[in-house]
């Protein structure tokens, strides 16, 4: 299933903030591709190459070349997977 971005209510606190930044998901020895599609100051929608029924609930982003995020997830549709990041 195909998500459209703008067809979303937006609920966030934070501007959100549109990128297409490649992207590692790293949880254990695995680092899997993403492309980060929206940030903001407390999360991120990423599109995951593998099954993101198949990451697990939390994990490290990655987006070179230097910002490293530990990620909680709070939603998964598709290939899509948003999560908060923890402070």
């Amino acid at each position: 299933m195909d998500m459209d971005m703008n067809a979303l209510p937006d609920r966030r606190k934070s501007v959100r903030n549109p990128s297409l930044d490649n992207a590692l998901i790293r949880f254990g020895d695995l680092s899997l591709c993403c492309v980060v599609r929206d940030i903001t100051e407390g999360g991120a929608a990423l599109r995951a190459e593998d099954p993101p029924s198949s990451l697990p609930d939390q994990f490290t982003l990655i987006v070179p070349p230097s910002k490293t995020y530990s990620c909680n997830v709070v939603w998964r549709d598709g290939d899509w997977v948003g999560v908060a990041f923890v402070v």
